[in-house]
């Protein structure tokens, strides 16, 4: 097996590569005067066994064509079979028309990377598991929660409850996972979103946090008004440290302003996005899928 790293995810290729002890191929991917996206592969691919990284988050339009190009130039050029590790996998929200005449953009992203000739696809923490099922490909979503978790545990948290900040069934399944690596109690809360106005509200519920540490464990934060909610509520029943581990840090507009003002002492993303608030790489967890360890919810 032989790794290319796409141009979002170039050091999260490299660690991977390093943990297997397999070669990196050299490619060239820049961009035209015009914008457009050229890609060249810089050896010979032909019967080989690769596996792309390319994260797709923003600007995931950017990313995604040049996950296309990479993918359907390496089965050009002869590779024997294509695995794809993408770790944020854009346009994973909407698997069904909520509103008529709504795009399937889930749908069409799956039929793309299909077409293309992809063998297999694995992600991390995807929005909506009901995407997963338009693959027709082998499809494997696995968590960062325990990482996450085990990068909070050095912190030496005091009686720590572990909180999802919405009650919906992966919510859960990541909290979950997290307090039994962290051999802690959770809980979650209740949230609504408005689907015309995008406004969420959150309910408040006894939590038991009085004098605890809370760790909240979210998939994607993009403007950070969930997990605000969550610590607020947290912070007014008197938790006493307030941490968020979050699989996709986004982090758009003043999120992290708002984050930070609701009473959250630390904020920690993967290198599924790059930023400065990637301090878990999600490297290990993908290794051990290789291997067959799958770490899902």
């Amino acid at each position: 097996m032989k790794i290319v790293g796409g141009p979002s995810s170039l050091n999260l290729a490299q660690k991977i590569s390093e943990e297997l002890g397999v070669q990196l191929v050299k490619i060239r991917v820049k961009r035209f005067p015009d914008g457009e996206f050229y890609v060249k592969f810089e050896e010979n691919v032909a019967g080989e066994n690769l596996l792309i990284v390319q994260s797709l988050y923003p600007p995931q339009d950017s990313h995604l064509m040049e996950l296309f190009l990479i993918l359907h130039t390496a089965r050009d050029l002869g590779a024997e079979t294509i695995r794809i590790f993408a770790p944020y996998l854009a346009y994973s929200r909407q698997d069904r028309r909520y509103l008529e005449g709504e795009c399937l953009s889930a749908a069409m992203i799956a039929e793309v990377i299909e077409e293309l000739g992809a063998d297999a696809l694995y992600t991390i923490d995807v929005h909506n598991e009901n995407v997963l099922k338009m693959y027709k490909i082998p499809i494997y979503n696995l968590t960062a929660s325990g990482e996450l978790a085990r990068y909070f545990a050095k912190k030496g948290l005091e009686n720590p409850l572990v909180i999802a900040p919405d009650d919906e069934d992966l919510a859960k399944r990541r909290a979950k996972y997290a307090a039994k690596v962290l051999n802690a109690e959770w809980d979650a809360l209740e949230k609504r979103r408005d689907r015309y106005t995008g406004e969420i509200t959150t309910f408040a519920k006894d939590l038991n946090a009085h004098g605890r540490d809370a760790l909240i464990i979210d998939d994607i934060i993009s403007t950070g008004r969930t997990v605000a909610n969550a610590a607020k509520i947290l912070r007014d029943q008197g938790a006493k440290r307030i941490f968020v581990g979050v699989s996709h840090a986004l982090l758009l507009g003043d999120s992290v302003r708002i984050i930070m003002e609701s009473g959250v002492e630390e904020i920690v993303g993967t290198d599924s996005v790059v930023n400065d608030y990637a301090k878990v790489s999600v490297s290990p967890i993908f290794v051990r899928a290789l291997r067959g360890e799958i770490e899902q919810v």
